[in-house]
Order: structure tokens, then sequence, then C-alpha cells
């Protein structure tokens, strides 16, 4: 029983290790991380929430990744000049990359 519960506790601690060093790979390529967020104002539909208080308007988030609450990494590029949207939750942008957490 000691060696099961010795094995159980080794187990999620490699499991905890190596989902910190992912994140630490992501940020170094140049990913920030991200939450979905499904945006309950008349035509936003899913922005994307930073680490802080800035918000995203994807132009191109991809249906799989349009789940409230869910935690991706992406890259992405803000348009030169903002394009006009009924919805002021955030900056428009296009996103070039998305990972899940």
């Amino acid at each position: 029983m000691k060696i099961f519960r010795l094995l159980i506790l080794l187990s999620v601690i490699f499991v905890s290790c190596k989902t910190k060093k992912a994140a630490a790979d992501y940020t170094k390529e140049g990913y920030v991380k991200a939450t979905v967020i499904k945006y309950e104002v008349e035509s936003c539909g899913y922005i994307l929430q930073l680490e802080g208080e800035k918000k995203l308007m994807p132009q191109n988030l991809a249906d799989e990744f349009k789940k409230d609450k869910l935690v991706i990494w992406i890259k992405y590029e803000t348009p030169k000049k903002q394009p006009m949207t009924t919805c002021m939750a955030g900056t428009v942008v296009k996103l070039t990359d998305v990972k899940k957490d």
C-alpha cells in the first residue's frame, strides 16, 4: 500500500512539473496565455482575456477553441487600422497560432 501511495505522489509531482515547463516553453516561443470567454453582449461572440485586464476580439478563432473558460496560448497580430465592429469589448486581432494549455 505504501508503494502505491508513493507511486501516486511521484506521478502527481511529475505531471505538475511537466505542465510548468510547457508554460515556460510557450512563453519563450512568443505565445501569450489567454482565456476564452463567451461574451454575452449581442454580436460579440467569444473574446480572449489576457492576464491582467487586456481583452482581444479574435477575427479567426477556430470552432474547436470556442469553449467558455478554455485556457489557450496564442500568437496574434494587431491590424494597423482597427476594423469597425459593433462589439467594443477589446482590440481586434488576427490569431497567427493557437495551442491548447
